[in-house]
């Protein structure tokens, strides 16, 4: 009787046992589709900025197909945004900005449609993808490490030394740091600022009801400033960035005579 008794217990704890094990490895196994739903979201974002790219391609050989000596029209504004943008550069940079503003100028354009396209309806901005800007930023990164070494030629790697070579072993990590530092913080504030807002202005909408599409108006005004200073904060920071790299000494000086 004992040794039935065990065999009956012991045959009701397998039996117990085994749902609870099949559940687990039922649980455990991951969901079909996931990886190729992850993947293909970010193809409507990669639209967006090839879509950008068309229509800064468009606009430029509108304005240029029919030069004149007294610009009018599209020509005539397009001088002005050009003037205006290798004026940024030449602010931060002196004289020699001007042979780096059209690199930054293409940032400020390619940021500043992209922004604007977020604004027409059932779009998004390509900006709101962390994807899109992260490859900005390192564009920007690798394109900054470049002009160094055009600019000072192996001279270049002085610079992550510091001021006092014998310090070397303290200053190089936190140089390196720094460069890596760079194009994350780039990607990281264009991406938050530009997705936060569409959260914000969407959730706003969301809870107002038949007065969202109101608000969403009243808002637009507020969403253009933003658009216009997220494109100009990026591009500033990789100005800044281009001219740490590629100074020399004296240029301070120099410049200063020539802009005198």
């Amino acid at each position: 009787m004992t040794d039935g008794n065990a065999s009956n217990s012991t045959s009701i704890l397998l039996a117990q046992a085994t749902p609870a094990v099949t559940t687990t490895h039922t649980t455990a196994a991951p969901p079909t589709g996931e990886g190729e739903a992850a993947s293909t979201s970010q193809w409507p974002f990669f639209a967006l900025s090839l879509g950008a790219f068309l229509i800064i391609s468009l606009v430029a050989i509108l304005g240029m197909r029919r030069l004149k000596m007294i610009p009018a029209g599209i020509q005539n504004t397009l001088e002005m945004l050009v003037e205006s943008l290798y004026g940024i550069a030449e602010m931060v940079m002196g004289p020699r900005g001007r042979a780096y503003a059209p690199f930054v100028s293409t940032f400020f354009l390619y940021i500043l449609v992209m922004n604007f396209m977020g604004l027409i309806p059932f779009l998004k901005s390509g900006t709101a993808s962390l994807s899109i800007t992260a490859g900005m930023g390192i564009t920007a990164f690798l394109a900054t490490q470049y002009f160094g070494f055009r600019a000072h030629g192996p001279k270049y790697l002085a610079h992550f030394m510091g001021p006092v070579w014998w310090m070397f072993f303290l200053i190089l990590p936190l140089e390196i740091l720094s460069e890596l530092v760079r194009p994350v913080s780039l990607s990281f504030r264009l991406y938050g600022n530009i997705f936060g807002e569409e959260q914000v202005v969407s959730a706003l909408a969301t809870q107002l009801g038949q007065f969202g599409p109101l608000f969403a108006v009243m808002l637009l005004p507020l969403q253009l400033l933003t658009c216009v200073l997220q494109a100009l904060v990026f591009t500033l920071l990789v100005t800044v960035y281009i001219s740490l790299a590629t100074e020399k000494h004296g240029d301070e000086h120099g410049e200063a005579s020539e802009a005198h």
